[in-house]
Order: structure tokens, then C-alpha cells, then sequence
């Protein structure tokens, strides 16, 4: 009797510090695009505002580190977001503007029991919907993903 084997389930995520795009493809099925809005709070900037600051002698203390200490805990509740959205996918490819990409990397690395392999990382610009949905399809059904499937196998073999 032969084994039916069930289809892949890949998955594209672009993001930045503000969104993630999150493109589920199973087989042959259209692509399922999931939106995230990270909450990660900007730098907001008001008309006359000063500098926010106290004089304590000779130093001046701000509250710069107490923002960027509550930006890192949205961060990082952002990429928990995505993670248990992609946790049983079978390959990923992380892509966008900045570092998030990189971040969200280093997030999926030190979680345990994840599925998915991340297959790529790329440097992009912003993109629409529709626009990152092209570039998911596009990267998985290109030559590079191919090859990547094939040296996995080979290791596979290897190890055993």
C-alpha cells in the first residue's frame, strides 16, 4: 500500500516594525493571507513639544530607555504572534524592509518545538497585499526553493 503523502504547508511572511503579512499556501490551494498590526509604538512627535527631560545636579535622566524597553516587550509579543501562526508550517521565507525580519528569525530559532524551516531571508520594500502574495508564490515555485528541498533530502539521507 503507498503512503499518501500530505500536502506542504509553506508559508511567506513580510513584515515591518507596523504589519506582517502572513501567506499560508497548502499544495496546490490558493494562497490564505493573514494581516497583523504589531502595536510596537513609534516615535509620536507633537507640535511644541520639548524634550522631555528632569535635572537631577549635573545629569539629566529622560524616560528614552523605559520606551524602548516597552517597544521591545511589543516586539516580542508581535513575533509570538506570528510564530503561532506559522508553528506548523513546513517551510518559511521571511521577507521585508529593516531588521523585523531578522528579529522574527532570531525569535523562531530559540522557540521550541516549531515545525518550520526557514528557508530564506530577503530584503524588500513595502509591498501591498497583493504584491507580497506574487512574491510568496513566486519564491516557491522558483528553481532556488527546489534546490534548497533537495540538499534537505540529501542531509536527510545522510543522517540516517
Amino acid at each position: 500500500m503507498k503512503k499518501i503523502k500530505p500536502p506542504e504547508k509553506k508559508a511567506g511572511v513580510w513584515l515591518d516594525q507596523e504589519n506582517a503579512f502572513i501567506i499560508h499556501i497548502t499544495g496546490d490551494a490558493e494562497p490564505m493571507v493573514e494581516r497583523l498590526k504589531s502595536g510596537v509604538e513609534s516615535r509620536i512627535r507633537y507640535a511644541g513639544e520639548g524634550k522631555v527631560s528632569a535635572r537631577f545636579g549635573q545629569s539629566y535622566l529622560d524616560d528614552q530607555e523605559k520606551k524602548q524597553h516597552r517597544q521591545k516587550n511589543q516586539r516580542e509579543k508581535f513575533f509570538k504572534q506570528i510564530i503561532s501562526l506559522i508553528h506548523d508550517d513546513d517551510f518559511l521565507y521571511l521577507f521585508g524592509p529593516g531588521m523585523a525580519k531578522e528579529s522574527l528569525n532570531n525569535a523562531i530559532e530559540k522557540e521550541h518545538g516549531i515545525k518550520a524551516k526557514v528557508v530564506s531571508i530577503e530584503t524588500t520594500d513595502k509591498l501591498t497585499r497583493k504584491q507580497a502574495v506574487l512574491k510568496v508564490r513566486d519564491y516557491f515555485n522558483d528553481e532556488a526553493f527546489r534546490l534548497f528541498k533537495k540538499n534537505l533530502k540529501k542531509q536527510k539521507k545522510a543522517m540516517s
